[in-house]
């Protein structure tokens, strides 16, 4: 068995807990974002005791996790053995690009047709808030904020079935960005989503899929110029 993982929740922020979120929904982000953030590593062998102990919740909860982030390609479970977090594919990386390009077009411009007022106003202050968090070089908290603006996006554009799709394709672009250090990336990344939040906000759809194409474009040329690398 590969070598087992360890991450402290408190260290990491991952007590802190939504109102609303039910015990699965938050087994589920603080996994994802333990994967994402690498801090359980690709290709680490993981028992569900440790899980458990790592999320601070019940057995229930942390399974019904795990069945979705085996869904979305994150970890595979294997019978009798325990979990194991995926590996990160080149392949697998330029397949959600192509995927998140088409699918990101299409929530973002829902959300500017259907977003309400406080809707586009809280879209607004979160790719505000990336920005400040770039600029200060907090990683951590502008992964975090990138999500929640994601969720927001989503959210607003009343599109279930999309949003559902593009979500864990998000969640491996978060990774590939984490895992190849992209860390220079933070304020022009920032940038890109400020576009596209004014975009939403000002309700103009075609820019909206503009500024999403622009974001998609720098993500893609960040990551396959360090693939050829």
């Amino acid at each position: 068995m590969k070598q087992k993982e360890t991450i402290d929740p408190e260290r990491d922020g991952m007590h802190v807990v939504s109102a609303g979120e039910s015990q699965a929904e938050v087994a589920y982000r603080r996994l994802e974002e333990a994967i994402v953030t690498l801090s359980l590593r690709a290709g680490a062998v993981l028992t569900e005791a440790q899980l458990i102990d790592l999320v601070g919740l019940g057995r229930t909860p942390v399974r019904e996790a795990l069945i979705r982030l085996a869904q979305h390609g994150l970890v595979q479970i294997l019978p009798r053995k325990g979990v194991l977090v995926a590996d990160i594919s080149a392949i697998d990386i330029i397949a959600a690009l192509d995927a998140r390009e088409v699918l990101e077009r299409l929530v973002v411009g829902e959300a500017a047709k259907r977003a309400g007022p406080a809707e586009r106003i809280a879209i607004v202050e979160a790719a505000k808030a990336m920005r400040r968090t770039a600029e200060a070089g907090d990683v951590m908290g502008y992964m975090r904020l990138d999500k929640e603006l994601d969720a927001l996006v989503a959210q607003a554009a009343r599109s279930p079935y999309a949003t559902r799709a593009v979500e864990p394709l998000q969640a491996l672009i978060r990774r590939a960005w984490y895992h190849f250090e992209r860390r220079d990336d933070l304020v022009p990344a920032a940038l890109h989503h400020g576009s596209l939040a004014q975009a939403i906000a000002g309700a103009d759809s075609l820019a909206a899929m503009a500024a999403s194409d622009a974001l998609m474009s720098h993500l893609r040329k960040g990551l396959l110029a360090t693939l050829d690398r």
